[in-house]
């Protein structure tokens, strides 16, 4: 998961603690009906009956992780592809006919899937089901619309290049993974997107668009047994295919510090430091993200105090970043004016080496699992919101996961910050950039 912006998140917090504060107890997975359907359609179902709506999404294990070299990109594209009609919804129509009712849409591309998703009265479920069972088996994908798509995603590619920040976390990816997928952008390396002939997007899609690659999420005011019937009518029919060939790469040991230094006009200064972390799956995550709100999530987080009350820095902020494999622990700021890199860089590498030896106060610790909690409870606040955790869950790991998150994060003590700052926070697995503006 990317990191959002310091302004936004402290907006989000305050809004997660009001929640916190009012909001009944998050539902259950127990309350979650799963089955899988005979062609290997993982499907599951909530009723959560708080308004007459529900939320309707398709997830498929497809993402910038299963794409290889001169194909990068081919995910995000195709995810463009897929509004572009089947033989019952011409070019347009699915756009317009979800408008017509009511309806909010959109998909997204990401490191380990891509989803589509519908919310829309509950009433109408049933056309979220037809559209998007329509195109898993009979997406189109012209090559004129291919051709004329990539005005938009150059768009998408030169609004990367141009923002300073998303240039500095694309080249730190690059840097920080050699091996492994993880290495390129999800909207992939420009020469590579340019590249791509649609009957390479064809052939992507009938390698991993297929019932036995996807998760059907529904959850909202419906009946369960109607529900999985529906499912059963749409997408029961739509035959399996051989599962897509596994990622195999594993991104060897890293043996030594890494750096890198980007060079472009501006008039900020930017520092982002990684460090290698375990799968979301991992034990050690429970602490990583306790870890990462202490040292970087708010203004009473360590770098807060020390970087922006210190005067180095305008934002700092640190996240555990967890993804299907092995990912980053990832700290960063933007420096002060006047204030050079080098002594941004060596304050945060000193606020990230203290918590190895400075376990987090009482307060701390208490205050940093009330933040989590209060987050958690915020991403629950709205059908959509329940059925994205479950999809995004059970697309990196299993849904199932939310089940003890609050437990295992309740039971993290002092030590265990520190044991994990020791174990993941060190020079050998540390990738360091700087982004030095030049004159325009």
């Amino acid at each position: 998961m990317r990191p959002e912006g310091v302004r936004a998140r402290a907006r989000a917090q305050v809004r997660a603690q009001e929640l916190a504060a009012s909001a009944p107890a998050p539902v259950r997975t127990s309350d979650v009906f799963e089955t899988v359907l005979g062609n290997g359609l993982k499907v599951l179902i909530q009723e959560v009956r708080v308004a007459p709506v529900v939320s309707f999404m398709v997830w498929y294990k497809v993402g910038s992780r299963n794409e290889s070299t001169g194909q990068t990109g081919i995910s995000h594209l195709l995810e463009h592809m897929m509004f572009k009609g089947t033989p019952r919804y011409g070019k347009g129509e699915i756009a317009r006919l979800l408008q017509r009712n009511g309806a909010s849409f959109n998909a997204g591309t990401s490191l380990d899937y891509t989803n589509y998703y519908e919310v829309l009265a509950a009433d109408r479920l049933e056309l979220a089901m037809e559209i998007e069972s329509d195109r898993m088996a009979h997406a189109l994908i012209p090559e004129e619309e291919h051709r004329l798509e990539m005005t938009v995603v150059r768009s998408e590619l030169e609004r990367n290049e141009d923002n300073p920040h998303r240039a500095l976390y694309q080249e730190m990816f690059a840097q920080a993974f050699q091996a492994h997928p993880y290495h390129w952008p999800t909207i992939g390396w420009r020469n590579d997107v340019e590249a791509i002939r649609t009957e390479q997007i064809r052939h992507h899609y009938k390698t991993h668009y297929m019932p036995n690659n996807a998760v059907a999420v529904v959850v909202g005011d419906l009946d369960r047994e109607r529900t999985l019937a529906m499912v059963e009518e749409h997408f029961g029919r739509i035959a399996p295919g051989p599962l897509p060939p596994p990622v195999v790469t594993v991104e060897p040991p890293q043996l030594g510090e890494r750096r890198f230094k980007i060079r472009k006009p501006g008039d900020t200064r930017y520092l982002m430091v990684a460090y290698r972390i375990p799968e979301l799956v991992h034990p050690d995550n429970y602490a990583l993200d306790v870890l990462g709100i202490i040292l970087g999530n708010g203004k009473t987080s360590r770098l807060y105090q020390s970087l922006v009350e210190g005067k180095l820095a305008t934002e700092a902020e640190a996240q555990n970043e967890t993804a299907r494999d092995p990912f980053l622990f990832v700290a960063q700021a933007t420096a002060a004016p006047g204030i050079q890199l080098e002594d941004l860089e060596e304050s945060l590498l000193g606020q990230a080496d203290r918590l190895k030896s400075e376990p987090p106060s009482p307060l701390e610790l208490g205050r940093a699992k009330k933040q989590i909690q209060a987050s958690f409870i915020y991403s629950r606040d709205s059908i959509r919101s329940l059925a994205q955790q479950l999809g995004y869950y059970e697309a990196v790991g299993s849904y199932r996961y939310l089940d003890t998150y609050l437990e295992r994060i309740a039971g993290v003590s002092p030590e265990d910050v520190s044991r994990v700052a020791r174990a993941y926070l060190g020079e050998d697995t540390r990738t360091v950039g700087h982004y030095e503006p030049i004159p325009e």
